[in-house]
């Protein structure tokens, strides 16, 4: 449990909460189930050339969706919001998120400049219309920060459910004091590289074009 300036418990869950897009995690299941039988066909095919040199070029099709539109997220946690997006993530701690956005993508400003969360984008303006009064009803009071809601805020959509969630954390770390000193340790955002997800990229794609350069169609 995360406390505040005089230790008053507050009122949010010590676990993390890891959001990605769903439309993304669909689209990552119908590529792959189409590469897998297109891989399957080359076994049945027994065409030792065509399943040597297309292997990599699957393994790196099925890698790049995954990178593209699985692995990006956005975590809720008592240290902070951690955005990953495609090779890196960015570890922002609560009090330097100063504003939280939702025109284009969950957009979260900080003193390191804009952070914005690829697995959580904005609907079309179509999906405001479709929007219902009980939907908008309780959404957190800083979802009117930036001069009304947007469609982007719609608890229904990837940006929305996102920003849902970091609004009531920040939110109620901010009632609670945690917030008051207004400290921020540097810019109070981390950038990392994710290695092993650029290593394995750079090797599909070397070993992509070895193949293609060497082994006969």
């Amino acid at each position: 449990m995360v406390t505040g300036p005089q230790n008053k418990p507050l009122k949010v869950t010590s676990d993390s909460t890891t959001l990605r897009s769903r439309f993304g995690r669909v689209l990552v299941i119908v590529v792959w189930a189409i590469l897998v039988a297109f891989m399957v066909s080359l076994i049945v095919e027994l065409n030792p050339n065509s399943l040597l040199r297309d292997t990599p070029l699957i393994l790196l099709g099925g890698f790049g969706v995954w990178l593209l539109m699985w692995s990006p997220s956005v975590t809720i946690a008592p240290s902070g919001v951690t955005v990953r997006n495609l090779l890196r993530t960015n570890d922002i701690s609560w009090p330097a998120i100063q504003t939280i956005d939702t025109r284009f993508a969950l957009t979260l400003q900080t003193p390191a400049g804009k952070i914005v969360a690829w697995s959580a984008p904005a609907p079309s303006r179509f999906a405001a219309l479709r929007a219902t009064r009980t939907e908008l009803a309780d959404l957190p009071e800083s979802s009117f920060a930036m001069g009304g809601i947007r469609p982007g805020d719609i608890p229904q959509t990837d940006s929305g459910l996102a920003a849902l969630y970091v609004r009531r954390y920040w939110e109620q770390l901010r009632d609670a004091g945690y917030l008051d000193s207004g400290v921020v340790e540097g810019t109070g955002v981390v950038t990392r590289w994710l290695r092993r997800e650029t290593a394995t990229l750079i090797g599909l794609v070397v070993a992509s074009a070895l193949v293609l350069a060497l082994v006969p169609a």
